[in-house]
């Protein structure tokens, strides 16, 4: 409804106000979930910058690591305690910290995981949610935590649009374009909801089931990007 570009068009909606519908408000459960989602995505940002901090610092003198996480951080010890490297004990000293670091957002991930599990993990939705393909525990609580009322939408479609999966449209008159998706709503979930899709759509082929045969369809005709959201 929000994407009425016409001076007419928003004259018609506005005349037709009561046909707006709207979220509900979150109870505090709800918040609290949320809240430890965003400290959660505060972390592993926290350790991303530092893991390619330490990669690039470990390059400057002469120590290429892979890029994989869990090789870099088990790289890191056996790099520091060889002798005929060039680290100096500044060096030792500073990749250490970040080593520690990193071991200590690494544990808070874990602590903040236990507890949205606990969070979560009890209600029916929960476990409804789980058994969707492409939708784990992430994404499961995401959802609960951002969805007041899901009796909201009329339809998955609604839901789509809601969180700015569907097309943008820019009509006037007789002329109706529909252009990229509209990227509205909780950036978080669309992006979650997205990697699950791709996750499916990359374990798709071999399977003979309907969803896996219709997927396989999809790929053939267009591109990733566009079947991940469809």
């Amino acid at each position: 409804m929000g994407n009425k570009n016409d001076a007419n068009d928003a004259i018609a909606e506005a005349s037709l106000r009561p046909t707006v519908r709207f979220i509900g408000i979150k109870t505090i459960e709800q918040q609290d979930i949320q809240s430890l989602q965003r400290i959660r995505e505060l972390f592993v940002k926290q350790r991303t910058s530092t893991l390619n901090q330490a990669r690039g610092l470990l390059a400057e003198y002469g120590e290429v690591c892979d890029k994989s996480p869990i090789k870099l951080m088990r790289a890191i010890p056996s790099i520091l305690e060889h002798p005929d490297n060039e680290l100096t004990s500044i060096t030792r000293a500073f990749i250490s910290r970040l080593y520690e670091h990193i071991t200590h957002l690494n544990q808070q991930i874990d602590e903040v995981d236990t507890q949205l599990n606990a969070l979560v993990s009890i209600k029916a939705d929960y476990k409804r949610l789980i058994s969707i393909p492409g939708i784990g525990p992430i994404i499961a609580a995401t959802v609960l935590a951002s969805v007041p009322d899901i009796h909201s939408f009329k339809n998955g479609r609604q839901f789509a649009a809601w969180i700015g999966l569907t097309p943008s449209q820019h009509a006037s008159g007789d002329t109706n374009r529909l252009g990229k998706i509209t990227k509205r709503g909780n950036n978080a979930l669309r992006k979650l909801l997205i990697q699950g899709a791709r996750t499916v759509l990359n374990w798709c082929e071999g399977k003979e089931d309907n969803q896996s045969k219709w997927l396989q369809k999809l790929k053939e005709r267009l591109h990733s990007c566009k079947s991940a959201v469809a």
